[in-house]
């Protein structure tokens, strides 16, 4: 199932394209990252978060 994570270190996830919101990473306010894995491993992360325009 299609998540988006943060890979700046604090572990946020969230079902819907936006932003990191985790006031204590260094990429709060940077587009989360796109990622169907199904075990919450996360490597079927993209390195290119999507164009959300």
């Amino acid at each position: 199932m299609r998540h988006y994570i943060c890979t700046g270190g604090c572990g946020g996830e969230a079902s819907t394209p936006g932003v990191c919101q985790t006031e204590e990473c260094h990429k709060e306010g940077e587009i989360l990252t796109p990622c169907d894995c199904e075990d919450g491993s996360h490597a079927n992360a993209k390195e290119e978060p999507e164009d959300t325009e």
